[in-house]
């Protein structure tokens, strides 16, 4: 039986519903040690901050999402960083 990374996050609730076929294309690609910490870190952080974890445990979306922005205008990283790109 060989290691299936996407299956192993979705079976510890990092991933639900539909991804995309480059996330798809990614997870495929993550070792089982790789996994193990994306799941461990998980945990680690709902057992430290409880709240925030309770409080998005909601959360699907950006609100920004619904504002009906351009996608370059949901993050402006590049802007805020001084760089002057906004991808």
């Amino acid at each position: 039986m060989s290691f299936d990374p996407t299956q192993t996050l979705r079976d510890a609730g990092l991933i639900s519903g539909e991804i995309s076929p480059e996330l798809q294309e990614f997870y495929a690609g993550l070792s089982q040690e790789e996994t193990e910490v994306l799941i461990s870190t998980r945990n680690r952080l709902a057992a430290v901050l409880p709240e925030v974890s309770a409080h998005s445990a909601g959360w699907t979306t950006p609100e920004a999402a619904g504002q009906d922005y351009d996608a370059a205008m949901l993050c402006m990283c590049g802007a805020w960083s001084g760089s002057g790109n906004a991808n």
